[in-house]
């Protein structure tokens, strides 16, 4: 079963981390295209801005869980480096739990805000018209990845814990 969850999880971290990669390039280019446009043609687009704004989000929303499975997000390693490795691992299941649930009512709360615009029809107040479900899908899908791949973390520092090489170190102390 975890094995599955753990395939799936890096599947969906994978593929949402290269789109996101794929997106920031695509707002870069149009990013530039915009600025040429403007400042030397003196015809700004209508579209760039809306654009850029939600590859932004899908780029960082989406890519949240890939960059966590790499171990990248932000720690404070003054302090953590200095524990011991038992206190680390307790120290990384307790902040994937919280991490998890928090990830986890955000999910809730993202499923429910797109229910409601896919329901109610809910278009961006933009010349674009664009669904909102579409601009709210990251926000789920980010952190539904986020969920998961908290959750794999704080198992594979149990284990850790847990495991033949924890025997080990508490014989030898």
């Amino acid at each position: 079963m975890m094995g599955r969850i753990r395939s799936f999880v890096r599947s969906g971290n994978l593929c949402l981390g290269y789109l996101s990669g794929l997106g920031i390039l695509a707002m870069s280019l149009m990013l530039f295209y915009e600025v040429i446009a403007r400042y030397c043609f003196g015809s700004p687009t209508i579209w760039v801005q809306e654009v850029s704004i939600y590859l932004f989000m899908w780029s960082m929303l989406a890519g949240a869980s890939y960059t966590l499975m790499l171990g990248k997000h932000v720690r404070i390693d003054l302090i953590f480096d200095r524990l011991s490795p038992r206190v680390q691992n307790l120290l990384d299941i307790v902040t994937s739990l919280v991490g998890m649930v928090f990830c986890a009512i955000v999910t809730h709360q993202a499923y429910l805000m797109i229910g409601g615009s896919i329901r109610y029809n809910k278009l961006s107040a933009t010349i674009l018209r664009v669904p909102m479900w579409l601009v709210q899908l990251p926000l789920f899908l980010g952190f539904l990845l986020l969920t998961l791949q908290f959750l794999l973390i704080a198992v594979d520092r149990f284990e850790a814990l847990n495991g033949p090489s924890a025997e080990t170190e508490g014989g030898a102390a």
